[in-house]
């Protein structure tokens, strides 16, 4: 019974830990999201600014044109029409400022979230136990003077990478590790 509510009080402090860990990284995921929209609504505001005074500019050259269509005097018609055109030339020229900066599709292609692989590591968690021991294969080790060999056969469902084998030469006066 101690020895279960030992690992009943590993395990849930443990869990509590990754939970924790999951809570501080998903309030540093939404602070980053929130700071891009800001800045995304703040240039989408300038550029409404700018559309809205590329759109005055407008009106009021539509009325100097319509004002200068209602001249009678020709010479005079001419004389402002041609400061007209050019002023609505430079506007036309400086229309390009109406094209927004965002594509409202892709705002946020850079918060790509995916957590299928951590997930798959969630899914997986599960009691850590040891590897079984090799069954060392005798008949396929040998010894001379200066080296050992020995083979080993591992039978278990864990991928063991290496084992260390030490051993101990006895010289009578002190043992030699190598």
């Amino acid at each position: 019974q101690v020895n279960t509510a030992m690992h009943e009080a590993k395990l849930m402090e443990e869990c509590d830990e990754l939970m924790e860990i999951i809570h501080q990284r998903k309030q540093v995921i939404a602070v980053k999201i929130k700071e891009t929209k800001v800045m995304k609504l703040r240039k989408l505001a300038q550029q409404v600014a700018n559309c809205r005074q590329c759109l005055e500019r407008s009106t009021v050259l539509i009325n100097q044109a319509e004002h200068i269509l209602k001249e009678n005097d020709h010479a005079r018609f001419l004389q402002t029409a041609r400061n007209v055109a050019e002023r609505v030339a430079m506007a036309t020229a400086s229309s390009q400022v109406l094209i927004p900066d965002i594509n409202f599709n892709d705002a946020f292609e850079n918060f790509a979230l995916d957590f299928s692989r951590e997930k798959k590591l969630l899914e997986g968690l599960d009691y850590l136990t040891a590897p079984n021991p090799p069954s060392v294969r005798e008949e396929l080790c040998t010894a001379s003077h200066d080296t050992i060999t020995v083979h080993w056969m591992s039978e278990d469902e864990f991928s063991v990478s290496s084992y260390e084998l030490q051993y101990t030469i006895f010289t009578g006066q002190a043992n030699f590790i190598s």
